[in-house]
């Protein structure tokens, strides 16, 4: 009999499970320093200088966001006279994740590293959503040469990860979505950024780790890309995108964790029989074959405990 990390860690790796378990049952990770501000106070700034308000008391459940007005420079064409990579060898982000990483339980949990604020996100975090998608037309070899010297700061990261917290699975963070669409043309996309995820999976799969990469929003265009430069498992997938379709095409070839109506169950009001019924409605859909772990972008602590209850109860016997 598996267990629940060994279940796990077979779905993220293409094999068939003996069962589901519940993320949140045998998952842990820490969160590589500098890319957010989670202090004391509500605001301050990451190691960018981006200013960052916190949304709730729990950041993890209640989410952040860069502060409202807040620019650090408006222009991608002068990106090197405002932008100061942290100097990963001067401060204590070795110090910071092997302290983290003491807390981890090895035995029972699939580990990650989970690394915020990819290059798309790192853009808009500096200079706002408007000047940062206009640059890739105003701009683009100032836009390319920025994701370029990301994916080696990245890359550098993803090194350090290896040698201080030695993850099971790299946890990459990039959204490219809204609830409709993608930002920007599926051709932009793998014109500037699919080749940093190439570069990321390359990495991640030489030093022997699962590359989940979590992207919100409507992505389906760009599945195939995914799949193509050997990204290990998609994270959230949110229901808005072709779900039946991806599952078909390519739920052999590529960890599907999603396919949740979070906007639902997440809902004032929403009962706990619809809560349990989402449960079990997206491991019937898309969990026959393997390479299926039903979870979602946890923002409200009675939903998410409720559905991974289900998620225990359903996905113990779903394979018998």
């Amino acid at each position: 009999m598996q267990t629940k990390k060994e279940a796990m860690l077979a779905i993220y790796r293409g094999e068939m499970p003996e069962f589901i378990p519940a993320e949140t049952q045998c998952t842990a990770g820490v969160v590589f320093p500098g890319d957010r501000y989670f202090g004391e106070n509500v605001t301050g700034d990451d190691w960018w200088g981006v200013n960052w308000t916190q949304l709730g008391p729990d950041p993890g459940l209640d989410g952040s966001m860069v502060s409202k007005g807040f620019m650090l420079f408006e222009d991608m064409e002068e990106w090197r006279a405002h932008v100061h990579f942290p100097d990963l060898d001067a401060l204590p982000a070795r110090q910071i994740l092997s302290g983290m990483a003491q807390g981890l339980d090895r035995e029972n949990n699939a580990t990650h590293v989970l690394m915020l604020s990819g290059a798309f996100e790192r853009m808009n975090e500096m200079v706002g959503m408007e000047n940062a998608l206009c640059a890739f037309y105003e701009c683009p070899e100032a836009v390319a040469d920025f994701f370029e010297a990301m994916c080696d700061y990245k890359l550098k990261c993803i090194d350090i990860a290896w040698e201080t917290v030695h993850p099971d699975i790299i946890h990459m963070h990039d959204d490219w979505g809204t609830n409709t669409n993608m930002f920007f043309s599926p051709e932009l996309w793998r014109e500037f950024i699919k080749p940093l995820e190439a570069r990321y999976a390359r990495r991640i799969h030489e030093l022997g780790m699962i590359y989940e990469h979590h992207s919100c929003g409507y992505i389906t265009q760009i599945i195939p890309d995914l799949v193509e430069i050997g990204v290990d498992c998609i994270n959230p997938l949110n229901a808005c995108n072709d779900m039946e379709m991806i599952k078909k095409e390519y739920g052999g070839r590529i960890t599907l964790k999603g396919g949740v109506d979070n906007q639902k169950i997440d809902a004032p009001g929403c009962t706990e029989e619809e809560i349990r019924k989402e449960a079990r409605r997206v491991m019937d859909a898309y969990a026959p074959g393997g390479r299926y772990i039903p979870a979602y972008i946890y923002s409200n602590a009675r939903a998410r405990d409720i559905f991974n209850d289900e998620v225990e109860r359903y996905g113990s016997v779903i394979y018998k």
